[in-house]
């Protein structure tokens, strides 16, 4: 499936409802490192919400000043009304490519695999690039981007450091319980990274026209391969049997 395609998560969630999936990462298993970095006070973004009960969680326990947003408009009309009663967390449809919030608004940026899922999708370093880019432009000074993926360092890291960012990347590795072996334990382990927003994201974002040139063209140039392996592969005299 195309993951960047909001038909793809219109559909899954009309088939989805009245359910909940947690994406990775519950509240319960992320708390602790949450509690360390801001206050109760803070004003939350979390990217892609879907149905999980993350927020609600989060909401609960007394961080009541979050933002939800997600592609879906079938999954936002379903959390509106199943959160009614939490007043002053908020669901909005929204691309997160293309944030449509003010400059400097948020004290940290939750993307509990969202990053994932964009990387299974088309065009996906870009989109990448542009949520990154969006996610510091919203973040205040200091501010957080909060990340829980499945992707190890070396294949997340470098997405955090491109020329068009500034932030300052520290990991944390979640070992899944009751695992037998060595390697369960290292294949079923999630990742934590939290990119704090540095001084120089504004000159940092300078760069942004050479990023996005870049990734573009290596986005046409896999497009253009991908078309010509199908092309070659329809054109194979079928072996005799």
């Amino acid at each position: 499936p195309n993951y960047g395609d909001p038909k793809y998560w219109d559909k899954r969630y009309k088939d989805q409802e009245d359910t909940t999936f947690d994406w990775l990462e519950d509240w319960s298993s992320l708390k602790d490192i949450v509690e360390e970095l801001i206050s109760k006070e803070a004003k939350i973004l979390v990217l892609g919400c879907g149905n999980a009960e993350f927020s609600e969680d989060m909401y609960d326990a007394g961080y009541t000043n979050i933002h939800n947003i997600d592609i879906s408009s079938v999954v936002i009309d379903q959390m509106q009304k199943r959160n009614k009663d939490r007043e002053k967390m908020t669901w909005e449809i929204m691309d997160v490519t293309d944030l449509k919030y003010k400059d400097e608004t948020f004290d940290m940026a939750i993307d509990k695999s969202t990053i994932d899922a964009l990387l299974c999708g088309d065009n996906a370093f870009l989109n990448v690039a542009k949520m990154t880019k969006e996610v510091q432009r919203v973040l205040k000074p200091s501010g957080i981007y909060f990340v829980i993926s499945y992707g190890r360092p070396e294949n997340r890291t470098f997405h955090f450091e491109r020329e068009h960012l500034d932030f300052d990347t520290k990991q944390y590795i979640l070992y899944p319980d009751n695992c037998k072996t060595e390697e369960e334990k290292n294949d079923k382990s999630h990742f934590v990274y939290v990119c704090t927003k540095g001084a120089n994201a504004e000159g940092a974002l300078q760069n942004w026209d050479k990023i996005r040139e870049q990734l573009e063209k290596e986005s046409k140039e896999e497009l253009q391969l991908a078309y010509s392996d199908e092309s070659d592969q329809e054109n194979q005299v079928p072996e005799e049997r």
